[in-house]
């Protein structure tokens, strides 16, 4: 199962904050309130800026930067440089701890297709491009609904899509461009729109669409609550209930399906 982790412990992530904060704060004091008092001189002054006489200024001028006169604008300047600081740090904190969130998720999914399909997981090429037929072919649609289906009918599972029936990755770019919006958006906007089609527009809450890039390919993975109301894959003018079993997806008459509904309730 795709679990959180905890990466980094608040003690170390208020050291990285408070060192980026004093380097914030150092730089700002240190670097850019002198600099600040030269361009105010010289603006005050009306005279060109050359570099020759930029590097006369600052001589002078730098002392003047630190002294009792200057105390409220070195204070706005260790103020400011504090803040900015910090936000940088807060920002490498989080980058980090997402880059090794990414990381762990990577080899989560990888340890995942390498156990193989099972009652809680199932593996598919694509929802729209057919890798025979070199082509879109929209009945694919169809399969990916019959096994949200059973996944919702059953116990809930994990659908990763961008990986052959072999386990091997093959990535869903290739999806990209069966569809108007040829991203990341536009795959999670159809597969929404095969739930609502196929399935139901109430069943779209018990969907959750994630990304994940490995091996250089885009997978996703499709994380499947179970429903608590029997849901069926809409055919036309027909309704099946499929039901996730073992490693497949198969559809159930009305007497298997009314007698596997009785038992889940008398769990």
């Amino acid at each position: 199962m795709i679990t959180g982790i905890k990466f980094f412990n608040k003690s170390v992530d208020k050291e990285v904050i408070a060192i980026y904060t004093i380097l914030g704060i150092a730089i700002f004091y240190f670097i850019l309130h002198p600099f600040t008092m030269v361009l105010y001189w010289f603006e005050f002054k009306n005279e060109p800026i050359t570099f020759s006489s930029f590097i006369e200024v600052l001589g002078h001028r730098f002392k003047h930067s630190f002294s009792f006169k200057m105390l409220y604008m070195a204070l706005f300047f260790i103020v400011m440089g504090g803040i900015f600081g910090a936000a940088a740090g807060v920002f490498k904190v989080r980058t980090k701890k997402l880059s090794k969130h990414i990381d762990f998720l990577k080899k989560d999914i990888s340890n995942l297709i390498q156990q193989g399909e099972n009652q809680f997981l199932e593996f598919k090429s694509s929802i729209r491009y057919d890798f025979n037929l070199k082509t879109t072919n929209i009945e694919l649609e169809m399969v990916i609904a019959k096994t949200i289906v059973g996944f919702l009918n059953a116990k809930g599972g994990k659908l990763i899509i961008g990986v052959s029936d072999q386990g091997n990755v093959l990535g869903i770019e290739n999806d990209f461009i069966t569809l108007k919006q040829k991203n990341s958006d536009g795959f999670e906007q159809k597969i929404y729109e095969i739930i609502s089609k196929h399935i139901g527009k109430e069943y779209c809450t018990l969907v959750n669409v994630y990304f994940y890039p490995i091996n250089n390919k885009k997978l996703c993975v499709l994380d499947i609550q179970k429903t608590n109301e029997p849901s069926y894959l809409i055919k036309g003018s027909e309704t099946v209930f499929y039901l996730r079993t073992g490693n497949a997806t198969r559809p159930l008459s009305i007497k298997e399906a009314i007698h596997y509904m009785k038992m889940e309730k008398d769990v």
